[in-house]
């Protein structure tokens, strides 16, 4: 069974805080804060690079990651 995602905070080279978690696939799970105060769930792989939702609450986000990587994070 896939344990919950590890969530770690980098700060780009514009100041922005931006929360990533890395999947057992070694593919991300990217919150980005956007200007209006809502967030961007981003997922990133080798092949693919794709906006999953927008929301206005963080948690949203973190759990959209969550359900996204009980679907496709099958690797053992």
């Amino acid at each position: 069974m896939r344990g919950p995602l590890h969530w770690e905070t980098i700060t780009r080279a514009d100041g922005v805080a931006v929360l990533q978690a890395r999947a057992r696939n070694n593919s991300w799970y990217i919150v980005v804060p956007k200007a209006d105060g809502s967030f961007e769930l981003r997922y990133a792989s080798q092949s693919a690079n794709t906006h999953l939702i927008s929301t206005g609450d963080i948690g949203d986000a973190k759990r959209a990651a969550e359900t996204h990587a009980d679907r496709y994070d099958t690797r053992a």
